[in-house]
């Protein structure tokens, strides 16, 4: 038998310095990132590549996505991966395939916004990833 695991992430606009993120309609006043299920024998970086497709109908290529972290979730006995895929077009007014609303924000702007703990978390995360790599491509040239 497979064990599942969970692959969710954000896409990253760097000129405009914001992430996309979706408000689900069932928990309306909650934003997320976007993510699915996925099987062990699956690379969990695909299976992020593939919700992404299935649910904003972006094709990414495998080179600007980016791993940020995982974590086992005790209360689901399942491990999550979190990546961010770095987008050069910035699409307004998205819906996802789900129905959901879909809006870019900056990160100044996020403490403005309501998320579940775990989202909260893997956006400060997420963030100090991309400000990571910012400093290393700037001393790299």
């Amino acid at each position: 038998m497979h064990k599942s695991f969970y692959a969710s992430g954000f896409l990253y606009h760097l000129p405009s310095q914001q992430i996309l993120l979706q408000q689900n309609n069932t928990l309306a006043s909650f934003w997320s990132s976007f993510g699915q299920k996925g099987r062990n024998n699956k690379n969990p970086i695909c299976v992020f590549q593939e919700a992404i497709y299935k649910q904003l109908h972006i094709k990414l290529a495998l080179k600007t996505i980016y791993p940020v972290y995982d974590y086992f979730k005790k209360e689901i006995e399942t491990n999550c991966y979190v990546f961010y895929a770095q987008v050069n077009l910035k699409k307004n007014g998205f819906h996802s395939r789900k129905g959901s609303v879909v809006e870019w924000f900056t990160f100044k702007q996020m403490s403005k916004l309501t998320f579940s703990d775990q989202v909260k978390q893997d956006i400060v995360v997420v963030e100090r990833v991309i400000k990571a790599k910012a400093r290393d491509d700037e001393t790299s040239t």
